[in-house]
């Protein structure tokens, strides 16, 4: 099992990032690995997304998200092959105009998944994928 945390800095109000990370369909827009997203429902703040992303392999999981807007999106697994565990948040804090933003993720695959596929995940895509979420909040600020 893999945990990580990390914070960043967005230009941008709370209420937009909010917005930009609860767009789940238009993630594949500025996340090259993101390859599909699906809504499968999404009702009082619960949403059931299936996510497919390209990390040296081809991986589809379906998350159960919860809404608290504007300052908090958490999610738990709900179906995948290759993963046990994905459980995670973004926390945000206003600070004045800008958003600081806490993104956890806490990751176990299945099996004999290869250790590059967890190492790239959270090594590398990761910090990746914030700054593309800062740099897509920033422009349609």
């Amino acid at each position: 099992m893999t945990q990580v945390q990390q914070e960043i800095l967005i230009n941008a109000p709370i209420e937009c990032v909010f917005n930009i990370i609860t767009d789940y369909e238009n993630y594949s827009d500025f996340l090259p690995d993101m390859k599909s997203v699906t809504v499968e429902s999404r009702k009082d703040g619960i949403a059931l997304v299936r996510f497919e992303i390209e990390l040296i392999m081809r991986v589809s999981y379906t998350l159960r998200l919860v809404e608290e807007p504007p300052r908090r999106l958490s999610w738990t697994l709900h179906y995948a092959k290759m993963i046990s565990l994905n459980n995670g948040s973004w926390e945000l804090e206003p600070k004045d105009d800008k958003t600081l933003a806490r993104y956890a993720l806490e990751v176990k695959l299945r099996g004999l998944i290869p250790k590059s596929v967890s190492t790239r995940l959270l090594g590398t895509t990761l910090p990746d994928m914030l700054q593309r979420f800062r740099n897509h909040a920033e422009n349609i600020r």
